[in-house]
């Protein structure tokens, strides 16, 4: 757990010294270039992503785009969403942000390392600051496992296209 919390003495909320931090590591059988084609085809996360879809094309991956989506967490519950691209380094490191400070504003990043072996590690992790952020303490754990799920997801996706 990357975060550590404390009171200011008041018996208000805690305060977050270090921004809560989810990270999961996944090593997919296939070159960065072809892990990157999937992970920026935001059109087509509806086809491999448990939860995300998103309205956008490839050709929208620009620092600022906005790209607009909705998450499904289970059968009733869906809530829409934008992020807002803020790192693009193809075929290497992809950053969103969205959310708001008033209440939790997620940055989460998507780094491809290439290996010696020619696979990818896909180390997908989100950074999360805000009012609320504190809150997420107790849930990181439960979040890593879901974060693990979606790196499966899209190894699945990449090699189910590549081979």
């Amino acid at each position: 757990m990357n975060a550590e919390t404390d009171t200011d003495g008041t018996g208000r909320k805690p305060i977050v010294k270090e921004a809560p931090v989810v990270t999961a590591v996944t090593r997919i059988s296939a070159p960065v270039e072809d892990v990157w084609r999937v992970l920026v085809a935001f059109d087509q996360y509806a086809q491999w992503h448990p939860v995300l879809s998103l309205d956008a094309k490839p050709e929208q991956v620009v620092v600022g785009a906005e790209i607009p989506g909705r998450i499904a967490v289970d059968d009733t519950a869906e809530q829409d969403v934008t992020m807002r691209l803020v790192v693009v380094q193809a075929p290497h490191r992809l950053v969103w942000e969205g959310g708001s400070l008033d209440a939790i504003l997620g940055k989460h990043s998507f780094a491809l390392t290439p290996q010696p072996d020619g696979t990818t590690e896909l180390t997908d992790s989100e950074e999360f600051f805000g009012a609320a952020a504190a809150e997420l303490v107790p849930t990181l754990d439960q979040l890593r496992e879901e974060y693990s799920r979606y790196g499966a997801a899209l190894q699945a996706r990449v090699e189910g296209l590549s081979g």
